[in-house]
This record gives structure tokens, sequence and C-alpha cells, in this order.
């Protein structure tokens, strides 16, 4: 099995959010959102393999600020194409206990 992750970062200033610096931010301080994409290689039969993605979503900072950081980030990413193509469908979508079930 292979497994590669990517994660990205972004801050929320007042209505505007953007890719973050690669230096985080004291933690508490700053609206942040950090964006994981992970792909899986499963091995399927003979050299053939089954691809799997998860997307994860973690808001830090101030109380007040993690539902909007949390919706803007996300909405900003799910309206740019993914990498290699992926598309996500909430047919598809599963919690990662359900998917490990299933294999």
């Amino acid at each position: 099995m292979r497994k590669q992750r990517r994660v990205i970062s972004f801050s929320l200033a007042g209505e505007r959010i953007a890719r973050a610096p690669e230096v985080p931010a004291p933690a508490g301080l700053q609206a942040r959102c950090a964006v994981e994409l992970t792909e899986l290689r499963v091995p399927y039969q003979g050299p053939h393999h089954q691809e799997w993605w998860s997307l994860g979503l973690e808001a830090t900072g101030p109380d007040e600020s993690l539902r909007h950081g949390l919706e803007a980030t996300a909405a900003l990413v799910l309206a740019q194409d993914l990498p290699g193509g992926v598309d996500l469908r909430i047919d598809d979508s599963r919690s990662y206990a359900d998917w490990l079930r299933s294999r």
C-alpha cells in the first residue's frame, strides 16, 4: 500500500482567506484551517491497484472564528480542481472506520 499526504494551511483575516505561510502562527491567535488530501493506493489483483482518497479540514484559532474559517476554507478548496483529477462525490463519502470495515 502507498500513502501520499498533501497538507496546506490557510489563514483568515477579516473576510479574506489566503494560503498561510509555512511558519505557524502562535496557537490560538490567528484563525487558520489546515486541509489534508490523502491518496491511498491499495494492491488489487496482481499489478492493478485501487485508489482511495480522503479529505480532512481542521480549524484552529479563536472560538468565534472556527466555523467561519472552516466554511470559507472548504468553499475555496472545493471550488478548485483537486490534484490528479480527483472527483470527490458525497455518494462515495464514508468515515475512515467504515472504509476499513469494507476492506
